[in-house]
């Protein structure tokens, strides 16, 4: 059922549509972002594919002929669950690979959403960012220091399938628009697709109080790419992590498929529009990893630090943290991105997310000095 809801949502979303609101007057030339997240998707699918014994686990997987079929029985198991994410490695750049020495992780102490994403918006850890509460983030995201600016306000937006986005990229403050949660976009529009998508999510039961398809983040997304051309934009996706967590194996991997999927529509999105094309970096990452063994650990992640403090009701099942949810994986393509193999970035040498902001600044050809002097700096990627 989830699959066919899914699908329905797709298919209804490509309907065409006429252009909404404000006529968007793009100018061509200028450099433009898209910035992913997909939250707590391991750099083990990500590098290796579907990991068999967890795919052989009944308490993890009921429809285990699918995986099996789709992602297991193949051979190339990261090609048959992240297909583009493979290609877009013979282009642009892929870190984390651990199996080869590649390296990538958090910043922060906590090793969670909240934290993880406010390292990566904000270009730093903050340690007093430490529960995944609605709370006002107080720090300055680049996307807040973008809006500042005359050649980019009301030309940056945000998604996520998350609720929690709108504080913490601080809307209120920020003047960012985020689209989260389960809010529609341009709820009295009269586009015949807004109209379909904003009701579907309304009518649609998700199974999680706070998190909604990434399909509806997705499509509100190419919307706004296709209607209303802003020059950076960021795109949380949400249901790996929460499938995880729900000990759902077999639709943790499929929600990852869905994503590679969404990732390479909007590639092409942005390759085939004038505004877009050869003119926008892609940059895609994670908020933190997960635990990095077959077993229970898999679906949760945390630091050992989190234990003894903001997650302490969780210290009697892992006391001393959950290995591995500290590693993530950082991909980029577009005009500037070097198609080298980062290889510095190697022998405990990590690339850290702090460094997104600073890189999305410097694939927009700005300084992140000027954002923040306290942003680690811009990964070395670039030509």
């Amino acid at each position: 059922m989830r699959d066919l809801i899914l699908v329905v949502v797709a298919l209804l979303s490509a309907c065409s549509a006429q252009p909404y609101g404000i006529e968007a007057t793009p100018k061509e030339g200028d450099p433009k972002l898209v910035l992913v997240t997909i939250d707590g998707l391991r750099w083990q699918e990500v590098f290796r594919g579907a990991d068999a014994e967890l795919a052989a686990n009944t308490t993890y997987v009921e429809r285990h002929e699918h995986v099996a079929r789709s992602y297991v029985d193949v051979s190339d198991r990261a090609a048959a669950l992240m297909p583009f994410l493979q290609e877009l490695a013979q282009q642009g750049v892929l870190i984390g690979n651990r199996d080869a020495g590649s390296c990538a992780e958090v910043s922060n102490p906590w090793w969670f959403s909240y934290p993880g994403y406010n390292e990566i918006l904000s270009g730093r850890a903050d340690a007093a960012i430490d529960s995944n509460d609605k709370v006002e983030n107080p720090n300055l995201t680049f996307l807040e220091w973008l809006e500042q600016r005359a050649d980019f306000a009301g030309a940056v937006a945000a998604f996520g399938s998350w609720d929690v986005f709108p504080y913490i990229i601080n809307e209120a403050r920020s003047g960012v628009p985020v689209n989260a949660g389960f809010e529609p976009l341009h709820a009295d529009a009269e586009d015949g697709e807004l109209r379909t998508l904003n009701r579907l999510q309304s009518e649609l039961p998700s199974p999680w109080e706070t998190v909604r398809f990434d399909a509806f983040t997705h499509e509100f997304a190419l919307w706004t790419l296709r209607h209303e051309y802003p020059r950076a934009v960021y795109i949380a996706y949400g249901e790996t992590d929460d499938f995880a967590h729900d000990g759902k194996y077999d639709a943790y991997l499929d929600s990852a498929h869905r994503s590679d999927g969404f990732l390479r529509e909007l590639w092409q999105t942005l390759q085939s529009d004038p505004y877009y094309a050869g003119q926008t970096t892609l940059l895609v990452t994670t908020d933190h990893g997960r635990g990095d063994a077959a077993d229970e650990s898999w679906r949760s992640h945390a630091s050992p630090a989190a234990m003894r403090g903001p997650m302490k009701q969780y210290a009697e099942h892992f006391p001393d943290g959950i290995r591995g949810s500290d590693q993530t994986w950082i991909a980029a393509i577009g005009p500037q991105i070097s198609a080298a193999d980062a290889g510095q970035y190697r022998d405990g040498q990590c690339a850290h997310n702090a460094q997104m902001a600073a890189t999305a600044l410097r694939a927009l050809q700005l300084r992140a000095a000027d954002f923040s002097t306290e942003a680690e700096p811009a990964l070395n990627i670039f030509k």
